[in-house]
């Protein structure tokens, strides 16, 4: 499950893609699936404006992907699309998209002759933008598997070997940064907030959602409100949201300088780098109710959350107040563990793909099983993908009241798949829908009482609000 209405990006590594899915291992091999890949007879067509030439035409050798007799990238790319994809995608759409990417590129002439794999044989259209627009063969690659991509939906995308690091971290938890989240905004959007975009511009611009408790932004002076414009001495317009959190990120005691803009003042904070653990988990204890929040389902995040409830019943808590407020999503497997811990059996989520559905079931031995434990969900319009199946499961199972707004609607599954030049392809792979087969895509899970919190609301002034809005008598 992946990039959501207001997906925070931790600049100690870009949750670009915190898929819900459960990613193969780096290096494992895709599975096997015997498919046939859809035909098509339409008419390659080109775009309505010829493609730039940067001189004469580059010469270009074909080579189909069966004459290749190796793993190329784009016939990688193609196979794993055609086999996996959820929805069957037109050839020429794919074809159409890429040559249109090769014909957008703006870098140096390549030196030497290029080669270009056809996977199917509308792929011409592509050769021949090749040759007109003369780019290197790297960089041809490159655009031309970023056009295929752009041709499927936004949640699937092309992770280049830096961009799969960054991920890999942040699914860790464990990373090397300065502490801070930041989300992109579309200003030509009517509510930008809730809108991202993928490549920093005059209308697309990063800026700070929240630091980290006592982390080096934090330190640094860094807050919510500012505008991210350049990092070292560099304007970061035409940088995509990737590579400012590469280049912000860092080795632990190394500096790094921002650029920013706050009230109309252009400002520099330099900031040194640390080891951070990403702040998955949050607790309290409000008189006789305990208060849980889950900033990310990471791969360790079950875990977080088993130990910090452990710590909340020990303490005798007569309610608990579990906040999934802006929480983007995550692992699948943290997320059914996560659920596990509130469910005494049943299905936590089912996947819906072409051809096969998977369920999902409770594990045994959770901690907050005891139905008398009164819980109350607080969910927002950024509470998407793991975070719309843990509330949806909870409140299908009649274990958890839902307060807040509708969620974001985020129903689809990614799983990554490792490429052989060392990036991956997140592909949508499914559909989810709850246990009793509700699909909330589009709408997002409703709650059960309808509310609106501040984003600065303390956790004891909401667990009052809550109490107030669930019925519960609470000890103070």
């Amino acid at each position: 499950m992946e990039i959501v209405r207001r997906l925070p990006l931790i600049i100690v590594g870009g949750l670009l893609a915190a898929a819900c899915a459960g990613s193969p291992a780096p290096n494992t091999s895709i599975p096997t699936r015997e498919t046939t890949a859809p035909s098509t007879t339409e008419t390659p067509t080109t775009s309505s404006e010829a493609p730039t030439t940067t001189g004469a035409p580059v010469e270009v050798e074909r080579i189909t992907c069966s004459e290749a007799g190796e793993q190329t990238l784009i016939c990688e790319a193609f196979d794993l699309i055609e086999r996996f994809y959820v929805d069957p995608v037109p050839v020429t759409e794919l074809a159409t998209s890429a040559a249109e990417a090769v014909e957008d590129l703006d870098t140096n002439p390549a030196n030497e002759a290029l080669t270009c794999h056809l996977p199917a044989d509308e792929f011409e259209l592509v050769c021949t933008a090749m040759s007109l627009e003369g780019a290197s063969q790297a960089d041809s690659n490159e655009a031309t598997l970023m056009g295929m991509m752009s041709a499927l939906d936004a949640n699937s995308v092309y992770l280049d070997p830096e961009a799969l690091r960054l991920l890999e971290e942040d699914q860790s938890g464990e990373v090397e940064g300065i502490g801070a989240l930041v989300a992109s905004e579309d200003l030509t959007a009517e509510d930008p907030e809730s809108t991202p975009c993928g490549i920093i511009s005059d209308t697309c611009r990063l800026v700070v959602v929240s630091t980290f408790s006592d982390s080096p932004a934090e330190r640094a002076g860094l807050v919510t409100g500012d505008v991210m414009v350049g990092v070292n001495g560099e304007d970061i317009e035409g940088w995509t949201i990737d590579e400012v959190t590469a280049t912000v990120r860092g080795p632990a005691g190394t500096r790094v300088t921002l650029t920013i803009e706050r009230a109309g003042q252009t400002l520099e904070i330099v900031i040194v780098r640390a080891s951070l653990t990403i702040p998955v988990v949050e607790t309290a204890m409000i008189g006789d109710t305990g208060y849980l929040r889950l900033n990310l389902f990471t791969d360790q995040s079950d875990v977080q959350v088993h130990t910090a409830l452990e710590s909340l019943l020990n303490d005798g808590i007569d309610q608990l107040v579990l906040d999934l407020r802006d929480n983007p999503g995550g692992a699948l497997d943290a997320t059914v563990g996560i659920a596990s811990e509130f469910l005494d059996g049943g299905v936590v989520v089912r996947t819906e793909a072409p051809e096969s559905d998977d369920t999902y079931e409770v594990r045994r031995g959770g901690l907050a099983t005891d139905p008398t434990l009164d819980i109350a969900v607080i969910v927002n319009r950024g509470s998407a993908s793991a975070s719309e199946v843990l509330s949806g499961a909870l409140k299908e199972a009649g274990r958890a009241m839902v307060i807040g707004e509708n969620t974001f609607g985020k129903n689809t599954v990614q799983q990554r798949f490792d490429l052989s030049n060392g990036g991956a392809l997140k592909l949508t792979v499914a559909r989810w829908v709850t246990a009793a087969g509700t699909d909330f895509g589009g709408d997002g899970i409703t709650p059960d009482v309808a509310a609106e919190f501040e984003s600065d609301i303390s956790p004891a002034q909401l667990v009052e609000r809550v109490a107030a809005l669930a019925g519960w008598s609470t000890a103070t």
